[in-house]
């Protein structure tokens, strides 16, 4: 994942969190198709939550951060977590 995103060496965590994350919500022939995730929550994984690695985002500004009433609220973004932290790495 950190290859194919380009991102620097310094972002090897956030590929192995990511990892991590994407592999206890994978199926698993040991739990007869269920995913570790189901069988420690007892609830099934969101498949809407999945989005790949660097992919493009927008982070919503805070509105106390705001400079005004028509000053943007979100910023432009890549993610490069999709776990229970957020993690955005801005860009222009």
């Amino acid at each position: 994942m950190l290859h194919d995103s380009k991102l620097p060496k310094s972002f090897w965590v956030d590929a192995m969190q990511t990892a991590a994350y994407i592999t206890a919500r994978s199926p698993a022939s040991g739990l007869h198709g269920k995913t570790p995730y189901e069988i420690l929550f007892k609830r099934r994984v969101d498949p809407t939550l999945f989005c790949p690695f660097r992919c493009q985002a927008y982070a919503l500004i805070p509105k106390d951060k705001r400079q005004g009433k028509f000053y943007s609220k979100g910023r432009k973004a890549i993610m490069i977590g999709s776990h229970m932290e957020s993690k955005w790495l801005s860009f222009t």
